[in-house]
């Protein structure tokens, strides 16, 4: 299982500063810089076809906007402040 740490370590050393990311293109930056396991690609609830990492991505950024750390622009575009 990738951690909640461990997801915000990647975003922070590999999503470019001072450029806006779309959210699809974030999930793609963490699926290229870890290995997900079976746990990871379970469903992040019962019934749904979304994987458990991608839910683990969004926490990661819901958290770090509370904190400051990223901005989000309310249409799924994400930068790192």
């Amino acid at each position: 299982m990738t951690h909640l740490p461990d997801i915000w370590s990647i975003i922070r050393s590999h999503m470019p500063r001072d450029t806006w990311m779309v959210l699809g293109d974030i999930y793609d930056l963490v699926e290229q810089h870890t290995s997900l396991d079976e746990e990871d690609m379970g469903p992040q609830a019962p019934g749904s076809t979304i994987p458990k990492w991608k839910r683990n991505v969004r926490n990661v950024l819901q958290y770090r906007k509370r904190t400051g750390e990223v901005l989000w622009n309310g249409d799924s575009h994400y930068l790192i402040a």
